[in-house]
C-alpha cells in the first residue's frame, strides 16, 4: 500500500510542480513588478500602507483560485490511477484530500514568506496580514469540497441543499471573523484564532473527512446512485435542453423539417437555454440592483434608465459571442475534421440545407434577444412593484422622446446579429486554418490600427499628412468591408446559393439604408453648426454592410464545409 501511494504521489508532484511554480511566481512577481514600475514613475504609494485589507482579500481570492486550480489539474491525471490501486477506499480518499491540503498550505506559506521578505515589516501577522485563520479555513474548505464532490456522485435534492447551505455558512462564518463587533462596525483583521474557532474548524474537518471517505467508498464500489426525484429532474432537464420532450406523440415530418428539428435539438436549443438563463439572470440581477440603488440613494432617474439600457447592450454583446461559439461548433465533428454526418449526407440540395440552418440561426438569435429584452421589462416591472413606477416611466419616456435612446436599442439588436452571424459564418467553414487566420487578421489588424493611429496622433501630430494617412487607413477598412460584402454576394449568386430575388432584395435594403443614413446625417447637421458629419455615414454604412453580409457568407461557408 505504501509503495502504491508513493508512486502516485510522485506522479502528482510531476503534474503539479510547474503549475505551482507559475502560480507562486505570478503572485509574487506581479506585485513586485507593479511596485517597481510605480516607483520608477515617481508615484506615491504611501496610501497603500495605511489600509491593506482590500489587497489581503484580493490576494486570498487569487491565491485560492490559483492553488486549487493547480491541485485539481494534478489530481485529474491521478484519479484513474487511484481508482485501480489495490488499496482501501478510505486510504485513497484520505490521500487525495491531504495531498491537496498539503500542497495548498505549502504554497500559501511560500507566497506569504516571499511577501514578508519583499513587502512587509515584522508586525505583518498581527497588524494587517493574518495567516493562520485563512489557512485553517482553506483547509476546511478543501475537505468539505471533497466531501461534497463525492457525495454528489449520488446526487439528490437534499444533498444539494445541504451542500449549498454548508458552503454559504462557511463563507459567512469566515467573513464574520473580520467583523467581531458586527457587520456595521469597522473591519478588524483576523489575526488571532481563538480556541473555540480552532476546535470548530477541526470538528468540521473531521466530519468532512469521515463523510467524504464514505461517499468515495460508495462511488468506488458502484453503489452510488442518484435519487428517483433527481433522475426525474435530469430527464426533464435533458428534454428541455434537446427539445425532445419525453412521451411526446410522434408527428410525421418532411426530410427538411426533420433535419431542421434535429439541428435545433443538437446545438440551437442548448444555446438558447444556456445563453437565455445566464444572461437573463445577469440582466435581472443588475437591473434590480440599479433600482435598489436608485431607491436608497435617490439618484437621477434618467441616468438609471440609461444604465439599464447600457446593461442590456453589454449583455447582448457578450451573449452574441457565446451564441456564436455554441452554434459555430454545432455542425462540425470533434476536431473540425468534417461536417457532422447527418448534415453532410442529408438528402437535401445545398440551397435547402442552407435555408434550414440559416432559419435555425435566425430563430436562435430572436429567442435569445427576446429573453434578454423580456427580462429587462420583467425587472423594470418588479422594480415598479417594489419601489414605485418611476424607473419604468423614465425608461419608456426616454425611449419615446429621445431618438438616441431608441438608436441604442437598435444598436443592441444589430450588434448581436452582426457579431453572432458573422462569427458563425467563419466557424461554419469548418477549416481550422481559416478560422485562426480570420481571428488573427481581425485582432491583429485592430491592434495594429490602434497603435498606428495613436502614434500618428501623438508622435507625428505636426506632420501635415498624418490626418490624411489616418483617414486613408480607416477608408481602407471601409472598402474591405463593403467590397467583401459585394464579393460574397457575387460568389453566392454565381454558385446558385442565393436567388436573384434575394440578391435584389438585399441590394434594395442596402440602398434604402444608405439613403436613410444620408437623410439622418443631413437633418442633424445643425447640431454640429451646419457641418455634415460624413464620418458617421461611413460608420453606419459599414455596420449596414456587416448586417447584410451573413446572408451571403453563411451559404458559402456551409457549401465549403459540406463538399470537402
Amino acid at each position: 500500500m505504501t509503495t502504491a501511494l508513493y508512486v502516485t504521489t510522485k506522479q502528482f508532484c510531476k503534474r503539479a510542480w510547474l503549475g505551482a511554480l507559475l502560480a507562486v511566481g505570478t503572485l509574487v512577481l506581479g506585485p513586485l513588478a507593479f511596485l517597481l514600475l510605480t516607483r520608477l514613475q515617481g508615484l506615491n504609494l504611501d496610501y497603500m500602507e495605511h489600509d491593506l485589507t482590500g489587497y489581503h482579500f484580493a490576494y486570498l481570492g487569487l491565491s485560492w483560485v490559483c492553488f486549487l486550480g493547480v491541485c485539481l489539474h494534478a489530481q485529474s491525471g491521478c484519479q484513474k490511477l487511484c481508482m485501480s490501486l489495490p488499496v482501501s477506499s478510505r486510504a485513497i480518499a484520505s490521500w487525495m484530500m491531504f495531498t491537496m491540503v498539503g500542497l495548498v498550505v505549502l504554497l500559501e506559506l511560500l507566497t506569504s514568506g516571499a511577501y514578508r521578505m519583499l513587502f512587509f515589516d515584522e508586525h505583518w501577522l498581527a497588524d494587517y496580514w493574518p495567516l493562520l485563520g485563512p489557512l485553517l479555513f482553506i483547509v476546511t474548505l478543501i475537505l468539505v469540497g471533497h466531501c461534497l464532490f463525492w457525495m454528489m456522485q449520488a446526487p439528490s435534492f437534499t444533498r444539494v441543499g445541504v451542500g449549498l447551505a454548508l458552503i454559504a455558512g462557511l463563507f459567512y462564518w469566515f467573513v464574520s471573523r473580520y467583523y467581531p463587533n458586527g457587520f456595521e462596525a469597522k473591519l478588524v483583521p483576523w489575526s488571532r484564532v481563538s480556541l473555540g474557532e480552532f476546535v470548530s474548524l477541526q470538528l468540521v474537518c473531521v466530519a468532512a473527512w469521515y463523510q467524504g471517505t464514505r461517499a468515495f467508498a460508495d462511488y468506488r464500489s458502484g453503489i452510488a446512485v442518484p435519487s428517483p426525484a433527481w433522475e426525474r429532474m435530469t430527464l426533464l432537464w435533458n428534454g428541455l435542453l434537446t427539445g425532445a420532450i419525453p412521451d411526446q406523440p410522434l408527428v410525421p415530418l418532411s426530410k427538411s423539417d426533420t433535419l431542421a428539428k434535429l439541428h435545433w435539438r443538437d446545438s440551437c436549443h442548448r444555446a438558447v437555454i444556456f445563453a437565455g438563463i445566464l444572461f437573463g439572470c445577469m440582466e435581472l440581477g443588475i437591473v434590480l440592483a440599479l433600482g435598489a440603488e436608485l431607491h436608497l440613494e435617490q439618484g437621477n432617474l434618467f441616468e438609471a434608465a440609461e444604465g439599464c439600457m447600457i446593461v442590456t447592450m453589454m449583455n447582448s454583446f457578450i451573449a452574441s459571442i457565446l451564441v456564436a461559439f455554441l452554434l459555430g461548433d454545432g455542425i462540425c465533428a470533434p476536431g473540425r475534421s468534417e461536417m457532422r454526418r447527418y448534415l453532410a449526407i442529408a438528402p437535401l440540395v445545398d440551397q435547402e440545407l442552407n435555408r434550414r440552418l440559416f432559419r435555425n440561426l435566425l430563430k436562435t438569435c430572436v429567442c435569445i434577444l427576446a429573453i434578454i429584452f423580456g427580462v429587462l421589462l420583467l425587472s423594470l416591472a418588479i422594480n415598479a412593484l417594489l419601489w414605485g413606477p418611476d424607473l419604468l416611466q423614465a425608461f419608456f419616456q426616454r425611449l419615446l422622446t429621445h431618438i438616441q435612446f431608441f438608436v441604442q436599442l437598435l444598436l443592441a439588436v444589430g450588434s448581436f446579429w452582426i457579431i453572432a452571424a458573422n462569427a458563425v459564418s467563419v466557424l461554419w467553414t469548418g477549416r481550422t486554418w481559416f478560422i485562426n487566420s480570420a481571428v488573427g487578421v481581425v485582432f491583429g489588424g485592430l491592434i495594429f490600427y490602434i497603435i498606428a493611429i495613436n502614434l500618428l496622433e501623438t508622435t507625428f501630430r505636426d506632420f501635415p499628412l498624418s490626418e490624411y494617412i489616418v483617414s486613408g487607413m480607416l477608408l481602407l477598412v471601409y472598402a474591405l468591408i463593403v467590397g467583401g460584402m459585394l464579393a460574397a454576394y457575387a460568389a453566392a449568386l454565381y454558385q446558385g446559393l442565393i436567388s436573384n430575388t434575394k440578391m435584389l432584395l438585399c441590394v434594395a435594403i442596402f440602398c434604402l439604408g444608405l439613403s436613410g443614413i444620408v437623410v439622418g446625417i443631413l437633418n442633424h447637421a445643425w447640431q454640429y453648426h451646419g457641418q455634415v458629419q460624413w464620418a458617421l455615414f461611413f460608420i453606419y454604412s459599414a455596420l449596414l454592410a456587416l448586417l447584410l453580409t451573413p446572408f451571403a457568407t453563411i451559404p458559402l461557408a456551409l457549401r465549403w464545409n459540406r463538399h470537402r
